[in-house]
């Protein structure tokens, strides 16, 4: 038993439909992502109406000002771009590169945005349309792959020095393979 089946994983579309209150959530960026899935059904039933989207507007412009002030965003984004992000809920996804800062924790960002891509760890942020974890995918077998031993895997265009000490016991057998 893997501890993601011990887990409860909330259920948020079921909730948030919850007679005569969604139901509150354990965790404040899943009750987020209740909030902002309620939303989004109501600007789809089209419940919302010309002055509400009008204020909206105005929220979100001010919303990423201030994020922009903070330094949440880097000064040289266009505030129309960031503006057009968050319309698509963009901005309220899980992104790689969150939170940047000094040298001991810049990877942590991308190191822990690939663990949720992996379904390893929750997914963060409020984005309704994200999935709380991302589902396993297949990963598709190789010879290479399926053999013991020490496996390096090289993109293209890369220039790469390796050095490698080892104890060796028995026969050493080299493989090299060409993806296409």
């Amino acid at each position: 038993m893997s501890g993601r089946d011990v887990v409860e994983q909330p259920n948020i579309q079921q909730d948030a439909q919850a007679q005569p209150e969604p139901t509150q959530q354990r965790t404040v960026t899943q009750q987020k992502k209740q909030e902002n899935l309620i939303a989004q059904q109501r600007r789809e039933a089209g419940l919302e109406s010309n002055r509400s989207r009008s204020s909206s507007r105005r929220q979100r412009r001010k919303r990423i000002q201030q994020a922009l002030d903070e330094g949440k965003y880097m000064k040289t984004s266009s505030l129309e771009a960031l503006e057009e992000a968050d319309a698509n809920q963009e901005l309220m996804s899980m992104q790689p590169f969150e939170r940047i800062g000094p040298d001991s924790t810049s990877m942590d960002g991308p190191v822990t945005h690939a663990r949720a891509m992996r379904g390893e760890i929750p997914v963060r942020g409020s984005n309704p349309n994200q999935p709380y974890y991302m589902p396993k995918q297949e990963e598709k077998g190789s010879q290479l792959k399926d053999t013991d031993g020490l496996k390096l895997s090289l993109e293209a265009n890369l220039d790469i020095e390796i050095e490698l000490k080892a104890s060796i016991r028995g026969d050493l057998t080299l493989s090299l393979y060409e993806a296409m």
